[in-house]
């Protein structure tokens, strides 16, 4: 009798202990952000004066096919990087997700460019805009 109860007190147990938690209770977190690609470019010092750019095109955006890209954030999880892009498109920009290689890193690019020459000169007034801009880095696409 008392083996009876014990095991039936293990089986409530374990069915009490192996309910599963509503989504709520979950807590969701954006990894830091990290690129383990080279880096072209530093990241350009604040106070620098920027010049004005005559090419630059009113609204940012990317063609995957340019080597080099403007990136603002890397990520890895795909999801995330995603949600973060819908954001900046509801603000009027086009950006793109790219993999510039197969490390993991998902990277939110706002601009991309053909040469680095290009990529540099627009660089400093990009930063200038601050918020999610002022970590902006070139990267290069092999």
């Amino acid at each position: 009798m008392k083996t009876r109860i014990i095991i039936l007190g293990l089986i409530v147990l374990v069915v009490i202990g192996c309910r599963r938690k509503p989504a709520d209770d979950y807590e969701y977190y954006e990894p830091e952000k990290k690129d383990t690609t080279t880096v072209v470019a530093d990241t350009i010092d604040k106070k620098v004066e920027v010049k004005k750019i005559e090419k630059r095109p009113e609204v940012l955006s990317v063609n995957v096919d340019d080597p080099y890209f403007i990136v603002v954030a890397s990520y890895t999880v795909e999801d995330f990087a995603n949600a973060k892009k819908r954001e900046l498109e509801k603000q009027g920009l086009k950006p793109a997700v790219i993999m510039t290689n197969d490390d993991g890193w998902y990277k939110l690019a706002v601009q991309s460019f053909e040469s680095y020459s290009d990529a540099k000169e627009a660089l400093p007034a990009l930063i200038k805009k601050e918020g999610i801009f002022s970590e902006a880095v070139i990267v290069y696409k092999k």
